[in-house]
Formats: C-alpha cells, sequence, structure tokens
C-alpha cells in the first residue's frame, strides 16, 4: 500500500516536476543575468533536475509497460536528458562541454514534447485517425522548435545587437562636454560611471581572485604593460609627479582614467600623488576589472570615453569566506553566461579596435594643457587608414586577411583555462614594442617574449641604395604636411610634395642586384628604408615622445674596420645614443623652443 501511494506521488509529481524544468530552462537559457534571482532559478533548476531524475528512475519500468510506444520514446529521450544534466552539475557548461549541454537541450525539448503531443491526444485533441496524430505530434514540435528559436535570438541576437559601438550624430565641441563635464568627479577624464557614484578601490585591486578559473591569464596579465600602467611605473609616476607639482591634481585624471583605475574612481586622485604613491591602490595598475567592467564605448573619440560597470555580485567572487566563495564559482561554473555577460561584453570580441581606442586614442584640451587641443597618440585611425584594418584604400600593404588589434598582441596560446576556446586563450601579456618594463622588473620571459614579437618580420630594415655626396646637396622632392601630430604624418594625411628643381644624380639601387663600386677617400650617401610590414599603426605607437628607438648602421672597410657608425651607443652598450642617430619619436618642445624632458 505505501509502495503504491509513493508511485502515485511520483506519477503526480513527476509532471509537474517536468513542467518547472522546461519553463525554468527556457528563462535561464534565453534571458541569462547576473543577479540573485537568476542565481536561485538556477539552483531550483538544478534541485528539481535531480528530483525529477529520481523519480524517474524509480517509475521508468513502470512508465514503460504502461504507456505508448510514442510515450517510451518520450520517457527514454527524457532519461537520456537526465543523466547529461546530472552529469553536466559536475563537470559545468563552460565552452568546452557546450556540446553536452545542447545535447540534454535537444532530448529534453522532443521528449517533453512527444509526452506533451500524448497527452493532448489522449484528452482528445486530433486523436481519431493516424494522420491527425501525426499531425499532432508534428504540430507539438514544430512550436517547440519556435520556442526554442525564440529563445536562441533572444540569447544571442538581441545580446549581440546591444552592445555595439556606434558613433553619436555630433561630437563634443569641447572637452567640458565629455564625460560628465567639469562637475564630474573625473572630469577631464571622459570615463563615467553608471549611477554616476564611485568604485571601491579593492574592486580594481582584487585580480587575484580570477586566478581561481583563469590561472595561466592572470600570471599572463602580471608580466604585462598593462599591469604596469600606474604608479608602479617609474617613467608614469614621474610625469604624474610633475604634472600635479605644476598644475594640480585635477587635471591629472585625465591620465587617471585609462591608467589609474583603483586611484581615479574611488576619489583618491584628489590627493597628490607623491602622499600616497606607496599605498597599494596606486600599485595596482590595469587589472582584470578596469578592462572587463567597461559596461559601454560611447564613440570611437578615445580619451576613456566609456562606462564603467560595477557589478555587486563580484564581492561574493572575492569574498573571504569560503562557503560563499564556492557556492559563486558553482554557480560560475554551472552557467557562466551570467558571468561572461558582466565581463566579456560582446564589442570584445567583435570590435576589438574600437574597444581599444577607448584608451589608445587621445586628445588634450584647454582643462589639462591650458592652452588649446592637441592630439596626443592615436593607434585607432592609425590603424583604420592603414591596409591591415582592410579599410584603408592608400595603402602599399595589404596582409592577406584584415586584422584586428587582438590578432597581434593578444596572439593565441595554449591553455586549459576555464572559457578555453579549443584549448587556446588569448594571451593576456599584450606583447608590443615595450622592452622598458621588463627590463626594469627584471622579467627575462617577458622581455624575450617582446624581442621575439619585434623580430616576427613586423619591420624590415632595407640598406636600399648608394648615392654620390654632391647629391645631398640638390633638392629634393620631400613631402610636406599641415597636419599637426605627434609623430610622423601617415596615410589617413593628405600631404603636398615640393617639386625637385634639379636633375636627377646617379644613384646604385637596389644593393641587392647591383654591386657599386667605392674608391678609398669617396664620400656616399647611404639610403637606409624601414618598413611596417606586419603593423597597423606606426611605428612605435603609443606616446612615442617618451620611447628611445633609433636607427643603427655600421660600416667596415675589407680589414674589419669601422669606418662609420651611426647609432652607437656609447660606453660599450650603457651610455648615451650617438646623437646623429635617426630616433622614432616626436619631440616636444615648450614655448621658448626648448626640448621637454620630464619623464
Amino acid at each position: 500500500m505505501t509502495s503504491n501511494l509513493r508511485n502515485l506521488a511520483g506519477r503526480h509529481a513527476l509532471p509537474s516536476l517536468i513542467a518547472f524544468l522546461f519553463l525554468s530552462a527556457i528563462y535561464l537559457y534565453a534571458f541569462p543575468q547576473a543577479n540573485v534571482f537568476f542565481a536561485g532559478v538556477v539552483l531550483c533548476h538544478v534541485l528539481a533536475g535531480i528530483i525529477a531524475s529520481i523519480y524517474l528512475a524509480v517509475l521508468l519500468f513502470r512508465l514503460w509497460r504502461e504507456s505508448s510506444w510514442s510515450s517510451r520514446v518520450g520517457w527514454i529521450l527524457l532519461a537520456g536528458s537526465a543523466v547529461i544534466g546530472l552529469a553536466l552539475i559536475k563537470l559545468g557548461t563552460s565552452r568546452s562541454e557546450f556540446s553536452w549541454l545542447y545535447l540534454h537541450i535537444l532530448l529534453a525539448l522532443v521528449g517533453a514534447g512527444i509526452l506533451f503531443a500524448d497527452w493532448a491526444g489522449r484528452r482528445g485533441w486530433l486523436e481519431p485517425s493516424v494522420a491527425k496524430s501525426a499531425l499532432r505530434y508534428a504540430v507539438c514540435l514544430v512550436a517547440l522548435a519556435g520556442v526554442a528559436a525564440g529563445a536562441w535570438y533572444s540569447r544571442n541576437v538581441r545580446w549581440q545587437n546591444s552592445a555595439r559601438i556606434q558613433n553619436p550624430a555630433d561630437s563634443p565641441e569641447t572637452m567640458d562636454q565629455e564625460g560628465d563635464g567639469p562637475k564630474g568627479d573625473f572630469f577631464p577624464s571622459s570615463a563615467q560611471v553608471y549611477g554616476h557614484q564611485k568604485i571601491p578601490s579593492k574592486f580594481f585591486m582584487e585580480s587575484d581572485s580570477c586566478k581561481r578559473c583563469h590561472a595561466d591569464i592572470y600570471k599572463q596579465w602580471q608580466s604585462s604593460a598593462h599591469h604596469f600602467s600606474s604608479f608602479n611605473n617609474q617613467w608614469y609616476r614621474k610625469s604624474i609627479e610633475y604634472m600635479q607639482d605644476r598644475i594640480g591634481t585635477r587635471p591629472s585624471k585625465w591620465c587617471g582614467g585609462c591608467h589609474d583605475p583603483a586611484v581615479l574612481y574611488s576619489g583618491l586622485m584628489d590627493t597628490p600623488i607623491k602622499e600616497i604613491v606607496h599605498r597599494p591602490e596606486s600599485q595596482a595598475g590595469l587589472g582584470c576589472m578596469m578592462c572587463h567592467s567597461i559596461a559601454k564605448v560611447k564613440s570611437t573619440m578615445g580619451q576613456g570615453d566609456f562606462y564603467l560597470e560595477y557589478p555587486k555580485l563580484h564581492e561574493l567572487a572575492a569574498s573571504k569566506n569560503p562557503i560563499v566563495r564556492s557556492l559563486h564559482d558553482f554557480l560560475v561554473k554551472l552557467n557562466p553566461e551570467p558571468h561572461r555577460r558582466v565581463f566579456l561584453k560582446p564589442f570584445m570580441r567583435s570590435q576589438t579596435p574600437e574597444f581599444c581606442a577607448s584608451c589608445h586614442k587621445v586628445h588634450l584640451d584647454v582643462p589639462v594643457n591650458h592652452y588649446r587641443w592637441i592630439r596626443g597618440f592615436n593607434e585607432y585611425d592609425n590603424w583604420q587608414a592603414s591596409g591591415v584594418s582592410g579599410q584603408g584604400a592608400r595603402s602599399f600593404y595589404y596582409p592577406p586577411h584584415s586584422q584586428q588589434c587582438a590578432d597581434c598582441h593578444m596572439p593565441l596560446t595554449q591553455s586549459s583555462d576555464f572559457g578555453n576556446m579549443n584549448g587556446f586563450v588569448h594571451s593576456h601579456r599584450f606583447p608590443g614594442a615595450n622592452t622598458a618594463v621588463p627590463t626594469a622588473i627584471d622579467d627575462a620571459d617577458q622581455l624575450q617574449l617582446t624581442e621575439k614579437f619585434l623580430k616576427s618580420g613586423i619591420l624590415s630594415v632595407d640598406i636600399f641604395a648608394l648615392s654620390p655626396e654632391s647629391m645631398q646637396a640638390k633638392a629634393i622632392a620631400t613631402p610636406q604636411s599641415d597636419i599637426q601630430t605627434t609623430f610622423a604624418v601617415g596615410e589617413e594625411a593628405e600631404s603636398k610634395i615640393a617639386a625637385a628643381t634639379t636633375e636627377a644624380s646617379p644613384i646604385s639601387a637596389p644593393l641587392n642586384r647591383v654591386q657599386p663600386v667605392l674608391r678609398r677617400g669617396d664620400t656616399v650617401r647611404v639610403d637606409v628604408v624601414v618598413r611596417t610590414k606586419k603593423i597597423g599603426h606606426f611605428f612605435p605607437g603609443g606616446t612615442v615622445d617618451a620611447y628611445d628607438t633609433w636607427l643603427e648602421l655600421k660600416a667596415t672597410d675589407d680589414k674589419k674596420q669601422t669606418i662609420f657608425w651611426s647609432g652607437k651607443v656609447e660606453d660599450n652598450g650603457k651610455g648615451p645614443v650617438e646623437k646623429g642617430a635617426h630616433f622614432y619619436r616626436s619631440l616636444q618642445i615648450d614655448g621658448h623652443g626648448n626640448p621637454i624632458n620630464k619623464r
């Protein structure tokens, strides 16, 4: 009697559990959100799934014996889905388990559709004939397919379209119209925070909480220039200290929007940095949470033109309570989509140049320099005008495929971190041309990676031609530009050519095809051509007034004696560079024409 009552209770409870699992699955798949309610539904779905699996295991033999052939198929499909679901509680639903997740969904969807059609038939809907029965099953399955398609559209298409970077119809006329304006806490940075709130500094200092699931990425980031973007970078520190000594703390927030999140967004940057330079906030650098908490990029203007979002639930991930932390990790592993939506917006993958432009393109104006609008460094426009972007029409070189920032600066590297795609993640070492930082912090691995990156065919240096000394005195056609820039004018700018006024002089070129003859005592001009081959912007990039990049050319005679050496480093490579060397940098000058060197 007791056994029969239990079976009866189970047979009545099972349909209710299946209905709840069906409805909650639609919600969880179609509308992932990082909030407590969603997390509660995830846990309820798991609990209901476990109970339903137990009931199904107990009742499966009786259901098989008493059901029609079509219902048997439905119950078997549900049983298969239940087994996979129980396994996914252990495995999680990260990308590597997506095939199992979608098989779990498919089996449950088809099984539930068949059982619903059978239940509807027993109540007289399209029942009398075989044709009507077939139509009934078809209608139910098509309806479920429509629900699945709608859920997929909501989960993917709507999400992708809702998080795109688009330029507004009008751009700000002055810096006062950027960000929160002069009354904002972070001005003259253009950065804003949803809710016009400040963000606790610890939020930007808890990158180690990401380490639990992304150990490889965390290790890569520790060596990166992003990690050493703030006052743990001696060159940047000196710049800001000098700036604040001269014009106060407020203009330095222009830098802090991208360099010093733990200091600026918590309100600490109103204090002179010399007073707080050794605090953990000042040494935190650009951590995981800075880039990954950018919820919206407002335009390609740069200058930190984005909105940050402070996700309250991050406190669970960073909690010191092991139970709370374990519960958070379990929920993320079980359903990582809300976590992904908070920290990996679609534009971070599909629009990386526009995303990176929010900090790698800047300008200065009166609130910063008390002078006028000046263009700072600008990697985005350089990239867009180049052949590498696939958008520049005037480039000499086009790669086989267009490339974005991450293709060069975040190459794929093997990793078993959660979120890996086919065993690879994008490197967060961000290799570039900066050898100073890894040298200063004695990071041999990062230095070696940077040198390898620079020697991978990015640049070509060709000793191209020789010509007699007399040619140097003749007028040569040279490009002239009225465009103001911090570096050589690129393909995006119009230039005018001054016409040559004399006849061409003899020249021997290219040197790999001709063998010029030189006599003792001859003085010749050597033309060296340096080309960017795999770069979508100028070389070097960034704040080019701060870099020491030069061309070294050494000539020896048949006795191995040095007869010419441009770019020689004095004192056996430890002293200054020979002054006549060709440097790739801009030179900032003050109102009296004197070079500015405050780094």
